[in-house]
């Protein structure tokens, strides 16, 4: 095991050794601050569901390439779909858009994944959403396992604003790609998570018709809420700047 400046939900050890070929394959279709991260700790933790994390970041990539000692992008696929499906047959990635259309041309990975569905998760609220991005991209910590680089962020209307509108044109490029693709499709609103952490995680692997055994319950999250009374303060802000523009 080694330490990393980035955060790794899934954890390194989150390994699966002789696990079949998966039967079933899932994209979690995420955007920064919209509460991927903690549904994927949770469907990981399951053990039931692959271990979904943002492997094709780059710097994941990387690390990943490293420690499993592989070189190409083939390799790397290979490595990784043994390694994090779960003994059940089930294989899970998350992705930002970005991150799926860089790897794969066109974003298509049905026939790569098999039995692909797709989980998009979004956050209704896209100021707080755009606030929380603000936060994490000044003191890059995001997640409440990692320690911040930056001792204090800087609160900016326009910063937030931008964000906002790439956050739109996100969800507009995902849900093109789902208009296109073929596989099925959940969708999941952070809001809703957060209020029923156990039903969400329920209703996903539900979705994705995964056995559950009788005495089958939900596991914690292992991720912290990260918004404060800072948070709040962004919020009311932009949105009284806002109204008076």
């Amino acid at each position: 095991m080694f330490t990393l400046d980035v955060y790794f939900h899934h954890k390194f050890d989150h390994e699966f050794e002789g696990s079949p070929p998966p039967a079933l394959s899932f994209v979690v279709c995420s955007l920064p601050r919209s509460g991927s991260s903690l549904l994927c700790d949770v469907l990981a933790n399951t053990e039931l569901a692959g271990a979904p994390s943002e492997y094709f970041d780059a710097n994941q990539m990387d690390e990943f390439r490293r420690a499993w000692r592989v070189t190409t992008f083939e390799q790397y696929v290979e490595a990784l779909i043994a390694k994090k499906t779960s003994p059940n047959g089930v294989f899970g990635v998350k992705a930002h858009y970005h991150q799926l259309f860089d790897s794969f041309p066109g974003g298509d990975v049905s026939e790569l994944f098999p039995n692909l569905h797709h989980v998009y998760i979004t956050r209704a609220d896209h100021v707080r959403q755009a606030v929380s991005f603000a936060r994490a991209t000044q003191t890059e910590r995001w997640s409440s396992l990692q320690e911040a680089t930056a001792t204090q962020a800087v609160y900016s209307a326009a910063e937030i604003a931008s964000l906002i509108e790439w956050i739109e044109r996100e969800e507009v490029a995902w849900e093109r790609y789902l208009a296109e693709s073929r596989a099925p499709v959940l969708r999941v609103v952070y809001e809703d998570l957060v209020a029923d952490i156990e039903g969400t995680v329920v209703q996903v692997m539900r979705f994705l018709e995964i056995d559950l055994p009788p005495a089958f319950t939900v596991p914690a999250p292992t991720l912290d809420r990260q918004a404060d009374h800072l948070t709040e303060d962004w919020v009311a802000r932009y949105r009284a700047e806002e109204q008076r523009v």
